[in-house]
């Protein structure tokens, strides 16, 4: 089946200690674990076993990929797949195929089964056992589905391509346009050899000349071929001469193009960061936009909301203050009416008291008269009735006493009845003052409602101003962001550069001083001597050349600090340093002599006279001199190091060193660029801190505000709602004060009817003890008999009297009455309800307070689109002058690149021509030598051959030249080897003419060749189309029940013709598809695959990708990769959080699609393959057959089984951090 099977990893990445795995499931396995435990280095080592991702591996790559921990250091790591051998996939024989990369310091390399084997041989066995190359989507890791949304319709057409193993087919033919192109060549010279071969056969068989004649040209032929010879000697001297002089030339031509390329170069790094810069900062603008535009939208729906609300509260204001017009008169009304009936009730009280204080006073002397009479009457009776003193008197005695005892239990009645009186009393006032409360607390309702609702506004002021300030932070924090990540890019780069320029050790010594800096567990150091000095930049050439290393010396107080350092470094095997203790150095001030040509270089510098001691003892015996001849001379008369203002030098031993010095390579400069970086990030950082800090606060104090809201509605809603009972109380204690009134009333004429009891009692008791000290006598005297009479008739005038004052009085308690209770029950209830609904909720004031809480907050909202739109407009500006800068920059950038492109093409050429002329003078040079063996050849000469021919010029001595060979020509017959060099030519034409056919018959066969690769490859394109585009209906369909989708490829033709359909899909383009692969090749023809589906209807209008959301894309790429998958399946998949961006229905569909194409592999591995997925999600955990937990510890991490529950706990864990981060 060749599923993986088992995976062990040692000394990768985050697996230190060997790990090796519990065996897959040949199904569906998910690993799950959390962020930073170790899924995707996992995941790496597969891929990096595989040759999916590394192919060739630098060293610093290999060192990246070697465990770094606590620990000893680890120097090689490895990780070994072993594959299911079952079926022979691998054609072993063997049940297991074992494959192993192991990486070191200088290694890296493939075994198989334990033996060594090279990358091109474990990648063609891969390939042989169905790991394409051209199919990568047996592997699938972050982002891979990102990339495959956003590809465009030729991205997609390309992917066909690969997926159809076209490539290979365009491989092999542009193999076989080389072989063509090759025979044709030599055809070609195989023609020019046949022709020079003709010519050269009709030369021999011309006519021969005599001997004699042919010895005196040959003479002549030798004098001016030594003449001619003799001249081309002096020529190539001269040229050889010229190429010389052009050479030196052409190095300070180089130099010059040099130094403006590395100056271009410079600029077009410092453009890139200003882009780069610029680029961050139109990120942040864009994004502040988005936000404005979302708070403008909302602030619009805001402003519709509120004039709505105003413009129904402005409909129901007219009829409010038609309402409250009425009721101001109604309450005018009553209250003048209460007026009137207060005076009313004014006026009757004194007259209703004087008439009540007169009937008492009437009631109190026919009740005292008639006391008297039935006295006397009574003694009258009492004369008849006892015999003799001593019976009335022991009458008389016993009724005293029972007097006496009534008396006292009517006083302790009268006195309690007094008390109860004065209590009611109190009450009454206490009464009377809480109702006038009431009456002025609800009559102040609407006041009150204002002052409540001004502070709710108030509230929701603080807490807007505050929600603004935090959105303020926040578009500062993305700023913050945007910078901190470029910073921190550039931060990486130029680490990388240091790291390449730096030795290694130094590079880590100075790496791990900075965190024992950050740790803050030292003082004492001062820095590098680059950290410390100043460096002109005419001397920085020199400085670098002359400290070298040093440069990098750190400077510490003293050596205290430094053996500590070191210890560590030792102990922890973090580099190396070397250290300059100040309290242990103490240089010499250096004398000079004063010369022109020789200046002491450290007077150059700036630096901090802390620091002097230290720079002495770098640059303290440096000088510079103009020339290396100078530095030869002063190195040795004075003992000093002396350099050149370009960085050169002699020794005193004459020992040189020198030469170009690249820049972009300065040590120096590549470790201040990190150190300016590293600030930047630094302080970055510190300014996000500081404001996550602030926003921290702000969001506190908007939870305060957002409290302190909700607290003062909560007043609001107390208030209004607390007018109602305080209305109800009001009516509540208004009855209890009329009812007090009248018990007040009732237990007044109960003191005053005691009172007339007591007196009566005690005036009777006065006769019965003057009756006691009288005499005893049968009768009357005549004074008590005449009162009697008297009192008989005063006690009939008194009754009438009585019953006139009595009458007189309830005429006017019923006036007084009356309109108490018009008081109590109609007006002042009717006024205190009129009231309540003017100052209540539903009254005009509540309605004018919400009037004006509606319009300012509709002035609120306008000026807050007011103000957005202003800082829109100021952003879109922003934005357009970014634009423009970074089309300036752009532009110049563009101008600078085009510049070291000429310059580059100039240097090239001038290199070329330096080479040329190289060749041309090693060729001059090889002419010349020929020419001088050709002047040996010639042989005896004519004495006069050096003045013969002084005179003529090269033309005439040519063709006297001419002249003499064809002279010599006549005589050719005379050659002895004619007819051998005849039959030898002869058969060189024979052998060319031979060549010649079958190079003739090798063509045909390319061409056809050719021919027959564009059909396959056209064959393949439109048969790997039609089964993705099928499997992809069919995938999208198992994918979204109620949808549809299709592939579509599109034609240049169909775009053309605009009469017919523009695209293509499965069910519509086979025919044609198969037509076009009989009528020739048609990939020219093709555009695109475009991507249509339909996800809420099978008739609905589809959709391309482009229109869908983020979540529909990664379905539709998932989609297209099980497609993909189907028709070209692999062993296994890898698939890395696949289901990240999809929605819960369609996580369940695809983890439904993994476990169907899992369990569809029968025992021979057809028809389905072996899935190791990492998740965070639950869907796909429900599905797996074998759940991993990646688990980190020490800065380890191990991997192991896990029961399906635990995972489940993993992934619930992880959605649960996930969650405050996305709120």
């Amino acid at each position: 089946m060749g599923y993986v099977k088992q995976v062990t990893i040692q000394g990768f990445k985050s697996y230190k200690d060997q790990t090796q795995i519990e065996p897959f499931s040949p199904r569906c396995n998910v690993i799950v674990g959390r962020n930073g435990a170790g899924k995707s280095n996992f995941f790496g080592a597969l891929r990096f076993v595989l040759g999916d991702e590394e192919h060739t591996l630098s060293r610093d790559d290999r060192l990246r990929l070697l465990h770094e921990g606590s620990g000893s250091a680890v120097m090689s790591a490895y990780v070994e797949v072993c594959f299911d051998n079952t079926f022979d996939r691998f054609h072993t024989g063997q049940p297991e195929w074992l494959l192993r990369r192991t990486i070191g310091t200088k290694k890296d390399e493939y075994s198989i089964n334990r033996k060594n084997h090279t990358k091109a041989e474990v990648q063609q066995i891969l390939e042989s056992a169905g790991f394409s190359r051209s199919n990568p989507y047996y592997i699938v890791p972050q982002g891979r589905i990102t990339a495959l949304t956003q590809m465009t319709d030729l991205e997609r057409l390309r992917l066909l391509k690969e997926i159809s193993g076209s490539n290979v087919y365009e491989t092999r033919r542009a193999d076989s346009l080389k072989l063509l192109a090759d025979t044709d060549s030599k055809c070609k010279n195989t023609d020019s050899l046949v022709a020079t071969i003709n010519e050269r056969l009709d030369e021999l068989e011309g006519e021969k000349e005599e001997l004699e004649a042919w010895s005196k040209s040959d003479r002549e032929r030798k004098s001016l071929m030594y003449t001619m010879k003799t001249r081309e000697e002096h020529d190539y001297q001269a040229r050889i001469e010229a190429i010389d002089t052009l050479e030196e030339q052409g190095r300070d031509i180089r130099e010059n193009n040099e130094a403006t390329f590395l100056q271009n170069e410079e600029d077009i790094a410092q453009i890139n960061s200003d882009i780069n810069k610029q680029q961050g900062e139109m990120e942040v603008l864009r994004a502040d936009r988005k936000q404005y535009e979302g708070d403008r939208k909302s602030a619009t729906m805001e402003r519709a909301k509120v004039e709505l609300e105003l413009k129904s509260l402005e409909d129901s204001q007219s009829g409010a203050d038609q309402a409250k017009r009425s009721r101001d008169q109604q309450i005018k009304s009553l209250r003048q009416q209460i007026r009137a009936r207060e005076a009313e009730l004014e006026q009757l009280l004194p007259q209703y008291s004087a008439k009540q204080e007169e009937e008492n006073a009437v009631a109190e002397q026919l009740r005292d008269s008639e006391a008297h009479r039935k006295r006397l009457e009574e003694k009258q009776g009492r004369t008849a009735f006892y015999n003799n003193k001593r019976e009335r008197d022991d009458a008389l005695r016993t009724e005293i006493e029972e007097t006496n005892a009534n008396l006292s239990r009517k006083k302790a009645v009268l006195m309690s009845t007094n008390e109860e009186i004065e209590a009611l009393q109190i009450d009454i006032k206490r009464l009377e003052n809480e109702i006038s409360g009431l009456r002025s607390s609800i009559e102040s309702e609407g006041d009150a409602g204002v002052d409540l609702a001004a502070k709710v506004q108030q509230a929701k002021d603080a807490h807007k101003a505050l929600d603004d300030e935090n959105k303020n932070l926040a578009r500062e924090m993305n700023k913050i962001n945007t910078q901190l990540r470029t910073a921190e890019d550039e931060l990486r780069k130029v680490d990388q550069n240091c790291s390449r320029l730096l030795d290694r050790g130094h590079y880590e010594g100075l790496r791990s001083l900075r965190h024992y800096q950050k740790e803050g567990s030292l003082s004492g150091v001062h820095g590098t001597i680059a950290d410390l000095l100043d460096i002109p930049e005419q001397y920085r050439t020199v400085v670098e050349n002359a400290a070298e290393n040093a440069m990098f010396s750190v400077v510490v107080e003293d050596d205290s600090i430094s053996s500590k350092i070191i210890d560590r470094l030792q102990k922890e095997k973090s580099g190396r340093l070397t250290f300059i203790p100040l309290n242990h150095i103490s240089p010499s001030d250096a004398t000079f002599p004063t010369k022109s040509d020789m200046q002491p270089l450290l007077p150059k510098l700036r630096y901090d006279g802390r620091y002097a001691a230290a720079m002495k003892f770098v640059f303290g015996n440096t000088v510079i001199c103009p020339n290396l001849d100078a530095c030869k001379s002063y190195s040795k008369q004075y003992n000093v190091r002396a350099y050149t203002p370009d960085g050169d030098t002699q020794s005193r031993k004459g020992l040189m060193r020198g030469g170009y010095h690249d820049p972009l390579k300065s040590k120096v400069g590549a470790y201040r660029k990190s150190v300016e970086c590293r600030t930047l990030v630094e302080q970055l950082q510190r300014s996000r801190d500081d404001i996550e800090h602030k926003a921290s606060q702000i969001r506190q104090q908007i939870t305060a505000a957002h409290s302190e809201i909700l607290r003062r509605q909560h007043a609001r809603t107390q208030g209004e709602n607390s007018f109602e009972p305080m209305r109800e109380e009001l009516r509540v204690k208004s009855n209890a004060l009329g009812d007090t009134r009248n018990d007040l009333v009732r237990k007044q004429k109960t003191a005053a009817d005691l009172q007339s009891a007591i007196n009566q009692l005690g005036a009777q008791q006065e006769d019965w003890e003057k009756e006691i000290k009288s005499d005893f006598k049968k009768a009357l005297s005549r004074d008590e008999e005449q009162m009697l009479v008297t009192l008989t008739k005063t006690v009939q005038d008194l009754k009438r009297q009585n019953a006139r004052v009595q009458e007189e009085r309830t005429a006017l308690q019923v006036q007084k009455t009356q309109a108490e209770l018009d008081l109590s029950v109609n007006l002042q209830p009717n006024l205190d309800s009129l009231v309540a609904q003017q100052s209540g909720s539903t009254g005009s004031k509540s309605q004018s307070v919400q009037l004006r809480e509606s319009m300012r907050a509709l002035d609120t909202v306008n000026q807050v689109i007011a103000n957005l739109d202003e800082q829109l407009e100021e952003t879109d500006n922003m934005i357009e002058e970014l634009g423009a800068k970074l089309v300036q920059l752009e532009a110049s950038k563009a101008e600078k690149e085009s510049a070291n492109r000429k310059i580059a093409t100039a240097m090239e050429k001038h290199e070329q021509q330096i080479s040329r002329k190289d060749a041309d003078r090693s060729r001059f040079k090889v002419q010349l030598d020929k020419v001088r063996k050709e002047i040996r050849d010639l042989g005896a000469l004519p004495e006069d051959v050096d003045r013969k021919y002084t005179r003529w010029d090269d033309a005439k001595i040519a063709r006297e030249l001419t002249k003499a060979n064809s002279a010599l020509k006549q005589f050719a017959h005379v050659n002895k080897k004619a007819f051998e060099q005849y039959e030898s030519w002869t058969r060189q034409r024979k052998t060319l003419t031979d060549r010649r056919a079958e190079l003739d018959t090798s063509r045909k066969s390319i061409e056809n060749l050719i021919a027959v690769l564009d059909q396959r490859k056209d064959e393949a394109i439109a048969r790997t189309f039609r089964q993705v585009a099928k499997a992809f209906h069919e995938v999208f369909q198992a994918l979204v029940p109620v949808g549809q989708g299709r592939l579509i490829i599109s034609r240049r033709s169909d775009a053309d013709a605009r009469g017919h359909d523009e695209d293509e899909d499965v069910s519509d383009s086979e025919d044609r598809q198969e037509t076009q692969a009989r009528k020739g090749s048609k990939v020219a023809e093709y555009t695109g695959v475009s991507i249509a589906v339909s996800f809420n209807s099978k008739h609905d209008e589809q959709q391309r990708v482009s229109q869908l959301s983020g979540g529909q894309k990664s379905l539709c790429a998932l989609a297209l990769i099980f497609a993909i998958q189907k028709c070209d399946p692999a062993p296994f998949y890898i698939f890395d959080e696949i289901d990240a961006n999809l929605d819960a229905q369609y996580r369940t569909a695809v983890a439904e699609m993994l476990q169907k194409l899992s369990g569809q592999g029968g025992k021979d591995g057809s028809g389905g393959g072996q899935f190791i997925c990492t998740s965070f999600k639950p869907e796909m955990v429900l599905v797996a057959d074998k759940c991993y937990g990646v688990s980190f510890s020490n800065k380890t991490s191990s991997i192991d089984v896990v029961p399906q529950e635990v995972a489940l706990e993993f992934v619930k864990e992880g959605d649960a951090k996930a969650g405050p981060d996305a709120a």
